[in-house]
């Protein structure tokens, strides 16, 4: 049953969030989204769901965010466990579909921002990349 209301909450933030994205991106994000939820037992219940529709920083500062963040951007390989954002891998998925030079830019700012643990540089780069992008996602 959690396995079950966790794919029916990906498909609804997938909906509700990719509008933007192609085809191969969504499937992308739908599979590690999926995974990061069973992992951390995300549940429909979850105002993950709503935050994701917000166009500017989706996801609160607490510590299950950071774990999702963290998860999502390890499992994307996006981020290596010391907390390096590998910048060209995060650019060229979003390349397809959107203006690369404004990814580069924002993806490049927000790779420099600090944290005290891995999962704060995750977040803080989220957080960034939320509050700096200006195209549509």
């Amino acid at each position: 049953m959690k396995v079950l209301t966790c794919l029916v909450f990906v498909g609804l933030v997938i909906a509700s969030c990719s509008a933007d994205y192609t085809p191969k991106q969504q499937a992308f994000l739908a599979d590690i989204i999926a995974k990061c939820a069973v992992d951390l037992k995300v549940t429909l219940g979850s105002d993950l769901l709503e935050r994701s529709k917000s166009g500017k920083n989706p996801f609160p500062d607490n510590e299950k965010t950071k774990s999702f963040v963290i998860c999502f951007m390890t499992k994307t390989g996006v981020l290596s466990p010391d907390g390096t954002i590998a910048t060209q891998k995060f650019i060229d998925f979003l390349a397809e579909g959107h203006d690369v030079k404004a990814i580069t830019d924002v993806v490049q700012k927000c790779a420099k921002v600090e944290g005290a643990t891995p999962e704060d540089k995750a977040y803080n780069f989220h957080k960034c990349f939320w509050e700096e992008k200006t195209f549509e996602l």
